[in-house]
């Protein structure tokens, strides 16, 4: 059609009859057009409301405009209708009579809503639909066919009725995927008679273009329509990987239906047809739909916990109490607990997340000044009290080296940490500067790793290690013999393994 052509729907539900109304337009319609907009540049982009904000319209809005009349004019009044298309200076309205017109952009007088779906193949659509000579009062759902150019989808909807409709006219939009939570009508007769009078809920499973499979919470599975779906009572927002831990509902009774209540669960496969596998904390294993994982229990190396812990037997406590996070593998969490004692321990025995550790202090590095608790002597118990330290050194294991006011050098949790007092990175940038023009005159040290033989003391930093401190049956030569001969006058252990120290001796030569 060519523009200012009046287009007419017969208001049926197979197709469109156009018809063509070639009225000539006045021929002072142009330069009027030209000198309203003149003033407004903003209407080109859709801010032609009679205000200076800027609106910008989209295909989808919904708006009242201007129409042609039967004469090609501009009529006195307005309608509603929803937007289809743009060109440069005209938009191509579906107004809710069933006419369709490509009028001048400063003939929208006002926008009523704004339209910003993301529209696939296979969504749920909650739409408008054509009945009579226009657009529906009320909505229905159906399954989104096809995004068609020209502002424009087609749709099945529940009763089989297939239409072309603006995209505007969908309201909302549910795209199923596995995990979501469902309100649904099922099969009776054990899944082979016709559709149930209500709904019921449960999990899907996985998805197609036509059906979603879905498993009830009775522990029933049935493939159903698409439409068959009435509401998403939980959309699935869960970043679960192997060895997540997580609140998860687990099978109960002879029928395997869903809990009430749920359980401490340690995620063991990946999801594999819209189920994993779970470990939970009485070592039961049970594979679940991905929609029983309630939340999620987020913790890592430095956080405070409450967990339970190994009695004398190795079996698990009534009681939880206070840990640090050392570690944590698939199943297991490495935890050292405030009364000294350091225990791996199932991962679903962890209950509570006290303190999120990596959030509340920055990124340590060597040099940094931190106020910390310490061991206390003899039981190596946490302290109430903290004091100031400086990191000598990041180990393994969630665990840092401190010497602290006092002289005292020992090896504690780093979630033990409670802030940051003053950071090194202005100094250690200039002393690696300083290394930089060191290295050009003279050989570079080699870099402190432990366990790969020292080149310097890991507590002073300064002198040769020549301290060798015996444990038992085997020694550590960390540190030089001065500080070696006050970590054994203090009670502190071993800073490499923290072991007792029995004895300390001065190595000589290389």
């Amino acid at each position: 059609q060519e523009p200012g052509n009046k287009w007419c729907t017969d208001g049926g539900d197979h197709g469109h009859e156009l018809v063509s109304h070639c009225p000539s337009s006045p021929s002072s319609s142009r330069s009027r057009t030209q000198q309203l907009c003149k003033p407004k540049q903003a209407m080109a982009c859709g801010g032609m409301f009679g205000s200076s904000v800027k609106q910008v319209l989209r295909v989808g809005d919904r708006v009242r405009a201007h129409f042609q009349n039967r004469y090609g004019e501009k009529s006195t009044g307005t309608d509603v209708g929803t937007l289809l298309q743009f060109t440069t200076s005209e938009a191509e309205v579906h107004f809710d009579d069933g006419a369709v017109q490509r009028v001048s952009k400063t003939w929208i007088a006002e926008r009523l809503q704004p339209w910003d779906l993301d529209l696939a193949p296979g969504d749920l659509a909650h739409s408008h639909y054509a009945s009579g000579k226009g657009r529906t009062l009320g909505t229905d759902l159906g399954i989104l066919l096809a995004v068609l150019e020209g502002g424009r989808v087609r749709i099945r909807y529940q009763d089989g009725v297939m239409q072309t409709i603006p995209m505007g006219w969908v309201e909302q939009v549910i795209r199923l995927q596995p995990g979501d939570r469902v309100m649904s009508y099922f099969k009776v007769n054990d899944g082979r008679g016709a559709k149930s009078l209500k709904t019921d809920i449960g999990s899907v499973l996985q998805v197609s273009a036509e059906e979603v499979h879905l498993v009830f919470d009775d522990n029933v599975e049935q493939n159903v329509p698409k439409t068959w779906v009435s509401q998403r009572t939980r959309q699935w927002d869960l970043a679960v990987e192997v060895g997540s831990v997580a609140d998860v509902h687990f099978e109960v009774g002879d029928d395997g239906k869903r809990s009430t209540s749920t359980d401490i669960g340690i995620i063991v496969t990946n999801c594999v047809e819209g189920r994993m596998a779970v470990q939970f904390q009485d070592t039961i294993q049970q594979t679940v739909p991905l929609g029983w994982i309630a939340r999620l229990r987020e913790w890592s190396a430095g956080d405070r916990v409450q967990a339970h812990f190994k009695t004398g037997g190795g079996e698990k406590s009534n009681d939880t109490d206070l840990a640090t996070v050392l570690a944590a593998s698939l199943l297991e969490a490495e935890l050292y607990f405030d009364d000294g004692i350091q225990q791996c321990v199932s991962k679903a025995w962890v209950t509570e997340r006290v303190r999120n550790w990596s959030q509340e202090v920055p990124e340590l590095a060597v040099g940094d000044v931190v106020v910390a608790h310490f061991k206390r002597p003899g039981n190596h118990c946490r302290s109430v009290q903290t004091d100031r330290g400086i990191i000598l050194s990041m180990l393994p294991k969630g665990q840092v080296s401190i010497m602290f006011q006092d002289d005292v050098t020992q090896v504690i949790p780093k979630g033990w940490i409670e802030a940051m007092a003053t950071r090194w990175s202005g100094q250690r940038e200039k002393l690696a500067q300083e290394e930089v023009d060191d290295a050009l005159k003279v050989r570079s040290r080699p870099v402190y790793t432990p366990g790969l033989g020292s080149p310097e003391c890991v507590i002073c930093m300064d002198a040769k290690p020549n301290g060798v401190i015996v444990h038992g049956e085997t020694c550590h030569q960390s540190t030089c013999f001065s500080c070696a001969k006050r970590l054994h006058r203090n009670g502190d252990a071993c800073p490499m393994c923290r072991e007792p120290i029995e004895a300390v001796c001065k190595l000589h030569g290389e």
